[in-house]
């Protein structure tokens, strides 16, 4: 126990920056209901510019401190008008594509810059610290403490002194009111938009000098740490955003020391599933689920689901044309391509059953993906079993977790499934990291077995066929359940899940279907991948992948059968495409879904929103009768 005054120091200084970082989340969550996937941008921002001006000016750090910090809060301000305000009154799922997208932009733009290696702030940066008794405390601990009191109690008098902060209590309260009462509120929200993504850079600062590291990646973690503080603290609240950060320093700095420091990241995603299923309001939260909770009210119009008929051209045809590939191109490295193309448009298929026909938005799908492929792996190679029942097992696998994966999720809706789906996905992509024993961590799997056809493995064109029996199968499978009862419970809770309940069907039942289906399908291709590829690692399926996977969606079109398989294929070619970028393929993914929802928001295959309505079987609520 000698050890716990440092802890606790140790874990309140780091706390105090989630706190700042959480405390942004907070405000733009606060006025505009939405949560600001580009906040971790921000932190990036503000260190790396801090870090400029100290190399090639040779300024001091309070130079770069304030350089950093109105940094930050530039890039709040290109976030709010690019990403935001033309989104403001569409889906929930809009802005937080573009927020999300803009910020892999500045991200890869830091990489671009500055290199992917981690650097110091400062070769000289001090290391100066006092001991106090058996407590060490650095000079950089001792000035993120400071600086963190500072912030909090200018942002505390300015909300609760000045006539800014009562226009922002009335904007978070009801928008179109407080216009009505004279309140500029255009130019509040840029403001609080700009204030927080400042604070976001106060802490990329602060964080930076007391790891004396930067690193192009450091705004995605902190941005997951900057939730998970929101979410525990409650997400409308400043000052459980301050209690949330706290204690989130606090229990990571436990977890290192009397645990394993292996485990500390997984705290936040941890935290976030925890919160958001027991305590969806958090600790601190005053408001009923009314807010936090509300369904999509204005949701892009679906496209007419493809009848079920297996003799329209329309189907043949591009089944055959796919069939004659391997026939056509004698080169191995297209076919390669065209392999996983077929396999992300599996992937693609999957996730649009969630996202698009429901209208749930899942940040989990790496998690299915990877289960899939851990599970065919392990199966062959520690169990022997052979490579076809491993595939038809990890399917199966899969599928039971996505169910199970679907049960801490009935309560939420809107952008707390993805909050939700992304924290549940990154605590299994930790399990992948740090179970050794069932997984080999970071060394991963290899020697994975090639699958086998009347006694001769498999090679180019067979892997390709393959997986195109999957995508077609996958294919035809969701068309006949959209086409079905089920298909009509699923879009009618897509609309209103209450009227759903309301005709007799229960939608929680509905939402563990669709997620035991759609992680069974993302499940098969990631059996195809481990056995096609014969190695796997962590590092394929990280919560970001997710991020790219919902990219192909979007791109082809939400709702859309032929847009998810065309999406996956393209952006699954893009990178081959372009090769000499291929290190950007994060800014590409995030240029193409800001592009995409700012002027398609329907998708390149999706249904324009301005077309004649859906055909009334599959637009209308079912009937109590076609409880699925």
């Amino acid at each position: 126990m000698e050890l716990l005054p440092q802890v606790l120091v140790n874990g309140l200084t780091v706390g105090g920056t989630y706190a700042l970082g959480a405390i942004g989340v907070s405000l733009v969550f606060g006025v505009l209901n939405i949560v600001n996937f580009g906040q971790g941008a921000s932190y990036t921002v503000g260190a790396f510019v801090a870090m400029a001006v100290l190399s090639l000016t040779g300024a001091n750090m309070v130079v770069a401190f304030l350089s950093g910090t109105a940094a930050a809060l530039f890039s709040g301000w290109i976030i709010e008008r690019v990403a935001v305000r033309p989104l403001r009154d569409q889906p929930l799922l809009m802005p937080l594509i573009t927020t999300m997208g803009l910020g892999l932009i500045i991200e890869n733009l830091a990489h671009f810059v500055f290199g992917p290696q981690t650097q110091p702030l400062a070769p000289t940066l001090s290391t100066e610290a006092w001991q106090f008794g058996e407590t060490t405390v650095s000079l950089w601990e001792m000035m993120t403490m400071a600086v963190v009191v500072a912030a909090i109690a200018a942002l505390h008098l300015v909300l609760h002194r000045t006539d800014f902060g009562a226009a922002v209590r009335a904007v978070a309260e009801d928008r179109r009111a407080a216009a009505l009462l004279g309140i500029d509120v255009d130019r509040l929200i840029i403001v609080t938009f700009c204030g927080a993504a400042a604070l976001g850079g106060v802490a990329g600062v602060l964080g930076a000098a007391l790891y004396n590291s930067v690193y192009p990646t450091m705004g995605s973690l902190s941005m997951i740490k900057a939730f998970a503080a929101s979410v525990l603290g409650g997400m409308e609240q400043v000052a459980g955003a301050i209690v949330g950060g706290l204690i989130l320093g606090v229990v990571e700095a436990f977890t290192s020391v009397y645990i394993s420091s292996a485990w500390r990241d997984a705290i936040a995603f941890l935290l976030i599933v925890v919160v958001l299923v027991a305590w969806p309001t958090g600790l601190l939260g005053k408001r009923g689920l009314e807010k936090i909770e509300r369904t999509n009210l204005a949701v892009l119009p679906l496209p007419a689901v493809p009848p079920f008929e297996l003799r329209r051209p329309a189907i043949l045809l591009p089944i055959a044309i796919a069939a004659l590939v391997p026939l056509v191109l004698s080169d191995a490295y297209l076919l390669r391509v065209a392999t996983i193309m077929a396999m992300s448009s599996v992937i693609a298929l999957s996730l649009n059953l969630i996202a698009g026909f429901a209208g749930m938005i899942s940040l989990g799908h790496a998690a299915f993906y990877g289960i899939g492929a851990y599970a065919s792996a392990i199966l062959s190679t520690r169990l022997g079993i052979p490579v076809w029942p491993s595939m038809l097992a990890a399917v199966v696998i899969t599928g039971i977790f996505g169910a199970l994966f679907a049960w801490p999720m009935m309560r939420l809706r809107g952008h707390y499934v993805a909050m939700g789906t992304f924290g549940l996905s990154g605590v299994i992509w930790m399990v992948m990291i740090n179970w050794i024993e069932l997984t080999r961590g970071p060394m991963g799997i290899r020697a994975i077995p090639v699958p086998s056809w009347f006694g001769a493995e498999l090679q180019g064109a067979g892997f390709y066929w393959l997986i195109l029996v999957v995508l077609v199968v996958s294919a035809l499978a969701v068309m006949a359940l959209l086409d079905s009862p089920f298909g009509r419970a699923v879009r009618a809770m897509r609309d209103d899940d209450l009227s759903l309940a309301g005709v007799g069907i229960d939608p929680r039942l509905v939402k563990m279907k669709l997620f035991a289906l759609s992680a069974a399908i993302a499940g098969a291709a990631g059996a195809f991948w481990a056995h096609y590829i014969t190695f796997i690692s962590p590092d394929s399926f990280t919560p970001i992948v997710s991020i790219g996977f919902l990219a192909m969606v979007v791109l082809g079109g939400l709702g859309s059968v032929p847009g998810a398989i065309f999406g996956g294929a393209v952006l699954a070619a893009l990178p081959e495409l372009l090769r000499f970028a291929s290190e950007y393929r994060l800014a590409i993914y995030g240029a193409i879904m800001v592009l995409m929802v700012l002027f398609r928001p329907q998708g390149i295959l999706g249904r324009n929103q301005a077309a004649a309505p859906i055909r009334p079987r599959a637009a209308s609520a079912p009937a109590a009768a076609d409880t699925p």
